[in-house]
């Protein structure tokens, strides 16, 4: 997310790069919407509802969330960038598929990115971009043990009119596809794991 201070400086040579922004953002929401690897263990589920910590490198504060009822996994995570803003995301588990790829647990999910006050002091443009979809992730057994792996798509969009989608397949390789409020084009094919 620290490239979008970059992007987003009003003082940019250019002006603010709005659909680069959502390009990145696109990028770092899919990032943190799943993992890839080997699955080693169970999650361990605790009755705590909520946890905080702030991140050694940024200094950003990360509050994550168990939304679920009892019946469903659901989480919610905010992170609060200093002098950069606020990014939010939620995703809530429908159930589990069983299949001859593995176990396949789909999630819908709403990713969300705004400049805060902070940002706006520190100079960035006043921006926001959101991103909608359904990331799938499974375990999926092999001879090795159990392998983690994701695939889905979000459909993009920023305050300036940008609009785009990502698509992340099972092998690990984010597509994101971005087309400025001027119609100029983003392409993005890069390695989630």
């Amino acid at each position: 997310m620290l490239p979008l201070r970059d992007l987003l400086a009003v003082k940019r040579r250019g002006g603010p790069e709005y659909a680069g922004a959502l390009t990145c953002f696109a990028y770092f929401a899919v990032a943190a919407s799943t993992t890839y690897g080997k699955g080693y263990r169970q999650p361990e589920f605790t009755q705590e509802r909520r946890v905080e910590e702030r991140d050694r490198q940024t200094g950003a504060l990360i509050t994550a969330r168990s939304a679920g009822d009892g019946r469903s996994i659901a989480a919610e995570v905010d992170l609060t960038l200093p002098e950069i803003g606020q990014f939010r995301g939620s995703e809530r588990i429908l159930g589990t598929t069983v299949g001859l790829r593995g176990l396949g647990m789909a999630a819908p999910s709403t990713f969300s990115f705004a400049i805060d006050d902070s940002g706006h002091r520190a100079g960035l443009a006043a921006w926001w971009g959101e991103g909608r979809g359904t990331i799938t992730t499974e375990l999926a057994p092999s001879l090795r043990g159990t392998t983690i792996r994701a695939y889905g798509e979000l459909a993009l969009t920023g305050s300036d009119g940008s609009r785009g989608r990502a698509t992340l397949n099972r092998d690990g390789r984010l597509e994101v596809e971005v087309t400025g409020a001027t119609g100029d084009l983003y392409r993005l094919n890069a390695p989630l794991k």
